[in-house]
């Protein structure tokens, strides 16, 4: 509220500017500058005096009459202060009033420039805060949406809504909400301040200024088109360039650095062309704006020199005519700023429009403890046209282990992520405890369950804390005992930091095998009934793999466990092991009992050299 009084007073500053110019040029015009003036007002006083027929006067002459009388001292005080604190050519000058003249531009001037001052402090503090709410609503938004969102959509655009976008908002509310608030007072108390030292002048002076809008709307159509084809174009490149960087281990194996680097050139030369046509369509109307005002001081010009107007009016007017176009041409640019800034916009208002496509119940059933078992009924899940899973049906007792077999595509990995209500079936359900996963909120589903999956991600965060993510408020004793029963308490010891060393970016400061004792580590600290493995040690060698599954089957005690391995051997352990092709089960039953039945498992059995016991 202080910044948009400020503002406003900012702008009344240079209406009272204006005033102040012609006021004191006016008092330093030689005397017999004014002559004609005052020879006027005597006419006008003989006129005055001669005796006219009196007439009855009507009510609104009574009323103004009245007023008139009430408000004369006040007037005629006001009409005293320029006697009293300014000089005036070709008569005694007090010190009271060499102070005043010496005093009353600065004065004016520097209350302007402090409410300028304060006024922008105020407008950005609130800005900023705003576009923090922003992205931080921006963030939730995007987290509270459904896995099929972000398929969809590539993560460089989602982060650039987030960050650019609200940027582009925040750059757009610090000059824009400042300038939408100052500017029009500005212009509006200098239009008043000139109307009132010359209608006529006034009139003449700004017979030029409505042409402005001819080239403002044009202008900001443009300048929305080329920003919008422009983000689309900074999207794209920001995620070829994530996407090489991220994989520049592949890209310098395959020398593809020239390929890169001529894709990223040729995508950066079109941005440099829609930067130029940018910068020539908003650059275009400060020039146009200049000369239509300075056609206004010609014809000013031209009326003061036929007229014999006062010097101080001319002087004012100048003044005027300087300040004016100044706020005009801000008004003019933020217009354009503002056709820019609603591209980002409606990007943002697109992301928040966004429907999760899991919805979380309106009365979620309260899931505490996990107690008797998880039923698979008839699901079926199509991405698409396509059925990734066809009327699938199983059961998983508490406390039994389950394992997923069958080749890549086979739906596998997808019947993870339904258990995990990462998606919803498109047909049949799935059973926790004997109802359906939709009727438990979300993040009471996931409370149960511990995810290890071959792609472990790890943040540029200390050890402790990528440990700890498994459980919010897990204490440093929990986390170094989960290290330890992940076997991952000794490598951490030897780190620079120990367990605050950092992991580095996706934890490439790691080794693979470190990296997965980490992740189970993590759901070490979680010690949720459910375990989910999603193929933990396909991506280890041999020895990290024997390893790392010790590890594995000291945190599978007392668990229910559902494993997807591709290494048919991690399945040996299994209580049973479900076998699917394309979509559907085709075999179940125990390790051996599979590899006897001379079916699919077996024949994937035979290509790892397994065979059964006996």
């Amino acid at each position: 509220m202080l910044g948009i009084v400020l503002s406003m007073f900012f702008g009344l500053s240079n209406g009272l500017f204006v005033l102040s110019v012609n006021t004191l040029f006016n008092r330093l015009a030689p005397p017999h500058a004014m002559e004609a003036v005052q020879n006027k007002s005597v006419t006008n006083a003989v006129e005055a005096s001669v005796p006219t027929t009196p007439k009855r006067e009507s009510f609104s002459k009574r009323l103004k009459k009245e007023w008139g009388e009430k408000i004369k001292p006040v007037g005629e005080q006001l009409k005293s202060l320029p006697d009293k604190w300014l000089p005036r050519m070709g008569q005694p000058v007090t010190w009271q009033q060499m102070l005043g003249g010496f005093f009353l531009l600065p004065l004016v001037m520097g209350g302007r420039a402090m409410a300028s001052y304060f006024s922008t402090y105020c407008l950005t503090w609130v800005s900023a805060r705003v576009i923090r709410d922003m992205q931080v609503a921006a963030l939730k938004k995007a987290q509270e949406l459904s896995m099929a969102f972000f398929q969809r959509m590539p993560v460089s655009d989602i982060y650039a809504r987030i960050t650019a976008d609200t940027n582009a908002i925040y750059t757009a509310m610090t000059n824009g909400f400042i300038d939408t608030i100052r500017e029009p007072f500005t212009v509006l108390s200098i239009l008043i301040s000139m109307l009132i030292i010359d209608w006529k002048l006034t009139l003449i002076a700004s017979c030029m200024l409505p042409l402005v809008l001819v080239p403002v709307i044009s202008s900001g159509k443009r300048l929305r088109m080329l920003t919008k084809k422009f983000t689309s174009l900074s999207v794209a490149q920001s995620g070829n360039l994530l996407e090489a960087l991220s994989a520049i281990r592949i890209v310098k194996a395959y020398a593809m650095e020239a390929l890169q680097l001529k894709s990223f050139r040729n995508q950066a030369n079109v941005g440099v062309e829609m930067s130029v046509k940018t910068a020539q369509t908003r650059n275009l109307l400060n020039p146009m704006i200049e000369i239509l005002s300075m056609l206004g001081v010609g014809f000013l010009l031209v009326f003061v020199f036929t007229t014999n107007a006062k010097p101080g009016n001319l002087v004012a007017f100048l003044a005027a005519l300087l300040l004016a176009p100044l706020s005009i041409k801000r008004i003019a640019n933020l217009h354009l700023t503002l056709q820019m800034t609603s591209v980002s916009t409606q990007r943002l208002e697109e992301l928040f429009s966004e429907k999760p496509t899991v919805v979380e119940p309106a009365q979620p059933r309260v899931l505490t403890k996990f107690s008797q078992g998880i039923k698979i009924e008839r699901v079926t899940f199509s991405y698409g046209h396509t059925d990734v899973l066809h009327e699938v049906s199983f059961d998983i007792p508490k406390g039994k282990k389950v394992g997923l077999a069958g080749e890549s595509g086979s739906g596998k990995s997808t019947l993870i992520n339904l258990l995990m209500r990462f998606y919803d079936p498109t047909k049949g359900r799935i059973l926790l405890d004997g109802h359906d996963l939709r009727e438990y909120a979300t993040k009471d589903l996931l409370a149960q369950m511990a995810l290890v999956s071959q792609d472990v991600v790890l943040f540029n965060l200390p050890v402790a804390t990528n440990i700890g993510f498994g459980h919010e408020g897990a204490t440093q004793a929990e986390i170094e005992q989960a290290a330890k029963r992940a076997y991952a308490h000794d490598f951490i010891m030897q780190m620079p930091q120990g367990y605050d060393s950092p992991c580095g970016e996706r934890g490439q400061l790691l080794s693979g095998g470190q990296k997965a004792r980490v992740a189970i580590a993590r759901a070490f600290v979680r010690n949720a009934p459910i375990l989910v493995l999603d193929e933990p040690t396909a991506a280890l060698d041999s020895r990290a793999e024997s390893e790392i599954q010790s590890a594995i089957d000291s945190l599978e005690e007392g668990r229910t466990v559902i494993c997807i391995a591709h290494r048919l051997s991690t399945l040996a352990n299994m209580d049973e092991i479900i076998v699917l092709d394309h979509g559907r089960i085709v075999e179940r039953g125990t390790f051996e009992e599979l590899l006897r039945a001379k079916g699919r498992f077996s024949k994937m059995a035979e290509q790892q050299r397994l065979t059964a016991a006996g």
